[in-house]
């Protein structure tokens, strides 16, 4: 079977989100498939080579690998040496072509890690992960851009037309199924797998990391792009009513960049009552992240909508205890290895952090649950269920 795989949101230098998941999943394809051929479409005015992410592609194991692949026949890639804004322009004119009649070489089969603006073909099965519908429920969390972005994509045709949809969670299975009446049956729930540099175990190079980065000696964690659903100023309102309550000298650190209308909290961070305890240190290197992790005291992820919610499970895996939200996928995600508050409710953060940090007795139990939760997800199971996939959509039953 030969498989195209449309890698052009590889726009962006850093490793997040879709990217994030794209990468891991090729890999683990990559390591455990040696029968079917992947063509990896890309494009824009760059050279295909010059991106981080692809370079990543062509390295073995996880991200923090850089040992050449070398021995990856059957992964070859394409790139259409044309800008993506005129190449977006031209797809939602004509409509015309479909991506594989880019490539100019028969496949069988098109699989696209992210709603994407691109006609399908009518006489090749389509696979389409769709990771959350957050746009579609929270639209004012988004800029005028972003959403119209998304418009763009039409994602009632991609959706329709797509032979498979995956989604990381039963939450955004439900999501798609009552706003897009999608069968039961077309939809296949693949959680994201965690990459097995992240580990309970204290490295020597840990110390380096946080000198290096001047983390300070106390802290609570937060990693994601820094944008209105993931509700960044609750978090920063919950830890200084705890800092207020009961004189701790708790820290927040922040990991990741600035995202859509993320002004907010930029003015919130200007004032001079988080000077010295808030340190936002934008985006980190992959090598750096679990001994972030494995430093903070607690990892809190107060979204207010995930379709999985990575940073959960990277914490659980390194050790770290878990407060997160009550909504959509993040229980199922966290199971009884988290702490869950009402996102809302700045106090009840502050409520949490004083339950948890309180009570080293609960630390370790979290710790604990969440090492053994971690180990349930892993990208080599994410790739064997995302072949099962790939191989009902060619052979429908």
């Amino acid at each position: 079977m030969r498989i195209l795989v449309d890698i052009r949101h590889f726009s962006s230098p850093h490793m997040a989100g879709v990217g994030g998941y794209t990468t891991s999943l090729l890999h683990a394809l990559f390591e455990i498939d040696t029968e079917n051929e992947y063509v990896l479409l890309s494009s824009g005015s760059k050279s295909l080579s010059s991106r981080t992410p692809v370079r990543d592609l062509l390295t073995l194991g996880d991200p923090s690998s850089r040992t050449p692949r070398d021995d990856k026949n059957n992964v070859s890639f394409f790139h259409i040496p044309i800008s993506n804004k005129l190449l977006n322009l031209r797809t939602l004119l004509l409509r015309h072509p479909s991506l594989n009649w880019r490539v100019r070489e028969p496949v069988d089969l098109l699989f696209l890690p992210n709603l994407a603006i691109a006609t399908l073909p009518t006489d090749i099965p389509t696979v389409l992960t769709v990771h959350d519908l957050s746009w579609n429920l929270y639209p004012d969390f988004y800029s005028h851009k972003m959403q119209l972005w998304h418009k763009a994509t039409r994602p009632h045709e991609l959706i329709a037309q797509s032979a498979s949809i995956i989604v990381p969670s039963t939450s955004t299975k439900h999501d798609l199924e009552r706003l897009y009446s999608t069968p039961e049956t077309k939809t296949h729930v693949i959680p994201h797998g965690v990459a097995p540099h992240f580990s309970a175990a204290m490295l020597a190079s840990d110390h380096g990391v946080r000198s290096r980065l001047k983390l300070p000696k106390r802290f609570a964690l937060f990693v994601g792009t820094i944008e209105p659903r993931k509700n960044l100023l609750a978090l920063i309102e919950g830890i200084k009513n705890y800092r207020d309550r009961t004189h701790d000298d708790l820290h927040l650190v922040i990991v990741g960049g600035w995202g859509w209308r993320s002004h907010a909290v930029r003015r919130r961070l200007w004032k001079r009552d988080t000077y010295g305890w808030v340190h936002q240190i934008g985006y980190v290197d992959a090598h750096d992240l679990p001994a972030i992790y494995r430093s903070a005291i607690t990892t809190v992820f107060p979204s207010i909508y995930e379709g999985f919610g990575l940073p959960i499970l990277e914490s659980m895996a390194s050790g770290t205890p878990v407060i997160t939200s009550h909504t959509s996928s993040m229980p199922e995600v966290g199971d009884d290895a988290a702490i869950y508050i009402d996102p809302y409710n700045s106090r009840d953060i502050s409520e949490a952090l004083r339950g948890l940090l309180g009570s080293s007795s609960l630390q370790k139990q979290l710790r604990d649950r969440g090492i053994a939760r971690a180990r349930q997800f892993t990208w080599e199971k994410a790739a064997k269920e995302t072949l099962e996939v790939f191989s009902e959509s060619i052979s429908p039953l």
